[in-house]
């Protein structure tokens, strides 16, 4: 099972914090034996292995209504950060209670290591870490950089906001 999101190189937007923002092109995902792998590329330069993180969320369920509500009708039950600076994606879960009582909505539940690829990042996240996931689920890409203690900053999204979010099917 396989999706691929494609959004235009230059759209990202302008931060003085930050000299090159992430510009996110393609999202690829496959889903087989037992794991789901994303792709995760970025405009030639855009990279920055200091600062660039990445958020897939994902509606595992492919319902809506349950998870943590996105405004382009993603319900998101897990969540990926993948960290260039680390090397590692933290897998984490949703939280509905937590998230309506204004704490954090996602909860760590581990990590995975990460690979650089020319322009991108690659992680391969076993489904069972995803509540044993058949590999059919919804996602949304976010880049973004942490430009002070607790202040991220959204640079680019696939698919864009007022797409439905992409399809493993």
């Amino acid at each position: 099972m396989t999706a691929t999101v494609t959004d235009a190189a230059g759209d990202a937007l302008a931060d003085s914090r930050v000299a090159q923002p992430p510009d996110l092109v393609q999202a690829s995902a496959d889903a087989s034996g037992g794991n789901i792998t994303f792709l995760i590329k970025f405009a030639s330069g855009t990279l920055d292995r200091l600062s660039t993180r990445v958020s897939v969320l994902l509606d595992t369920d492919q319902n809506p209504a349950i998870g943590i509500a996105e405004p382009d009708g993603l319900g998101a039950d897990y969540g990926i950060d993948l960290a260039a600076v680390t090397g590692q994606a933290t897998i984490t879960k949703a939280d509905s209670v937590a998230c309506q009582a204004r704490l954090s909505c996602f909860t760590s539940i581990g990590s995975v290591p990460l690979t650089f690829v020319t322009d991108g990042l690659q992680v391969t996240v076993p489904l069972s870490m995803l509540g044993n996931d058949d590999g059919r689920m919804n996602f949304q890409v976010s880049a973004y950089v942490i430009v002070a203690a607790l202040t991220p900053v959204v640079f680019d999204y696939m698919p864009e906001n007022s797409a439905p979010p992409a399809r493993v099917q």
